[in-house]
């Protein structure tokens, strides 16, 4: 199994040397094995060119032979064939020839011609003769490699490359041979170029190797595993480490440590951020509970507010139709006193035949005016009520245009309201009782005139007092009449702007149920803002600054 943890400890140079050095074995190991395949080609190449050779010796002996089969003796035969093949002779290449007896037959050194030859031995202790026949064994022709000396050289022995067969018509053993130690000098010099090359291509590789690792530790800006471990490091939360950066600004590890920097003052920024983050919202979450609280009091306040205006209204109304009754009294006071002063006017001529008895009334008169003076004061206080009841009515109007605040002052101005209309209904009783009694006590003076008829035109002055007394009356009744119409159409309109108040109120207790709903639902998401910013403060608190 490849150790890859200890590979990846090493040093980007030593990586590089075990690649470079990697590639050069494998050059040697595809050279050496070319070497050996050029060497075996060549090798069977000569053998290719000893079998050709040994081929046309073999034609050319079949063809002396097939002479001899057509009449020519075999001694002539024979001599011709060992001329033809003595004279293919080219350098160090020639043919030689062994009879059954192992007699050289021919051959170019002529005094081992006609001797028993067996040849030298070999190292494994056979003669060449032997390796000859053993050679034949297995193939018709035999091709081995024998040490040899070679003319010119000495006692120096080369190798060489023979090859025989059996002419078996003559019982004749041909052999030729090639030296091959010219393959083994072309091997060492195609292997001393390959060296070469191998040299040329270990020194640019070491330069290349050199420049390129200068290269890639300048654009890292260290070696690739401290590169690996300052990641990791920055991954696991560890912002405090010093980068030791050997390149530039600009290689991996400057700007690693550039990046750093920058991830440093953007957590610490983000640490402040969140910190403030939580204290705001402890502080808005708070808030928010005192709004809520407070929108609860005021959805209680404005609830209640609309009830007592609401109730308010119900007693404006009651007030008002108590006015409205008053109105109505007023009004029939008025039509009476104007029949009173048209009866008077109708007795005018009457009471002059009753003037003499005129004194017998001026008691009843007497009172009839002073019920008139009542009248004409309860008229003044019907007066100053209608005038307070005005002032009140725009005292409340001007408070309901302030019920949207709280609404306080509201209630006060209705108790007002509500005495001055129990005034009012109070006042209005006491005229009707008066005009009723004034109503009786001109019937008893009625009666009384009647009955002194003959003598009541001595009182007929009196009766024109009288009648303008009621006409007097008639028009502080018309302006009683006038005052409680406008104190009716005031209390109209005020219930009208109480209606109107109560709706406002109950739109604003609606609005601040809302609110209050809304404060809620803000309270919450303060909440929710609050755990994310604690979350947030969590993760960015693992990473050591």
């Amino acid at each position: 199994m490849f150790p890859y943890p200890r590979v990846s400890k090493m040093q980007l140079n030593t990586r590089l040397i075990i690649i470079i050095a990697a590639s050069l074995l494998a050059l040697l190991g595809l050279s050496t094995t070319a070497l050996l395949s050029t060497r075996a080609t060549l090798h069977q190449e000569k053998r290719d060119q000893i079998v050709h050779l040994l081929k046309m010796a073999e034609n050319s002996l079949t063809h002396f032979q097939q002479l001899e089969a057509k009449g020519m003796p075999r001694a002539e035969a024979q001599k011709q064939a060992i001329a033809a093949l003595s004279a293919l002779k080219v350098d160090d290449i020639y043919f030689f020839g062994r009879n059954r007896e192992h007699r050289v037959l021919f051959h170019p050194s002529k005094d081992r011609v006609g001797k028993l030859d067996m040849g030298s031995k070999l190292p494994d202790g056979r003669s060449t003769v032997e390796a000859y026949d053993d050679a034949m064994k297995d193939a018709h022709y035999g091709v081995l490699v024998i040490q040899t000396k070679r003319k010119g050289s000495g006692d120096q022995e080369f190798p060489k490359l023979n090859g025989v067969f059996r002419f078996e018509p003559w019982d004749w053993t041909i052999g030729t041979g090639i030296f091959i130690d010219d393959i083994d000098q072309l091997f060492w010099s195609e292997a001393r170029t390959l060296m070469a090359v191998a040299a040329i291509c270990v020194v640019v590789l070491g330069a290349l190797v050199g420049w390129m690792s200068r290269s890639i530790l300048q654009s890292l800006g260290g070696e690739p595993r401290y590169a690996a471990d300052v990641v990791k490091a920055i991954a696991d939360g560890d912002l405090s480490l010093e980068i030791q950066v050997k390149g530039g600004p600009d290689s991996l590890l400057g700007a690693m440590n550039d990046m750093r920097g920058k991830l440093r003052q953007m957590i610490d920024e983000i640490g402040r951020a969140t910190s403030s983050i939580n204290h705001s919202c402890h502080q808005l979450s708070s808030d928010m509970d005192k709004v809520h609280e407070v929108s609860g009091i005021a959805s209680s306040s404005t609830t209640s507010a609309a009830a007592a205006i609401e109730q308010l209204s119900v007693s404006i109304d009651h007030v008002s139709a108590s006015t409205r009754d008053t109105e109505t009294g007023a009004r029939d006071t008025a039509e009476l006193a104007r029949h009173g002063k048209n009866l008077a006017g109708d007795a005018a001529n009457g009471i002059r035949q009753i003037a003499d008895q005129i004194h017998g009334a001026s008691d009843m008169v007497g009172q009839l005016a002073e019920r008139s003076r009542s009248i004409s004061s309860i008229a003044e206080t019907i007066r100053d009520i209608a005038n307070q009841t005005n002032l009140l009515a725009l005292n409340a109007a001007i408070e309901a245009a302030r019920a949207g605040e709280m609404g306080r002052g509201f209630a006060v101005v209705a108790d007002e309201v509500r005495k001055l209309a129990e005034r009012t209904a109070s006042a209005t009783d006491e005229i009707s009782n008066i005009v009723q009694a004034v109503i009786n006590e001109t019937g008893n003076v009625s009666g009384r005139m009647d009955e002194i008829r003959p003598a009541v035109q001595a009182g007929v002055e009196q009766v024109h007092q009288a009648a303008e007394t009621l006409e007097s009356i008639s028009q502080q009744a018309t302006t009683a009449l006038e005052h409680v119409h406008n104190v009716v159409v005031a209390m109209g309109e005020q219930s009208q702007a109480g209606t109107n108040i109560a709706g406002n109120v109950e739109q604003v207790a609606g609005v601040v149920e809302e609110t209050q709903n809304s404060v809620s639902h803000a309270v919450e998401a303060v909440r929710a803002i609050d755990q994310q910013a604690s979350n947030l403060h969590q993760t960015v608190s693992r990473f050591r600054l």
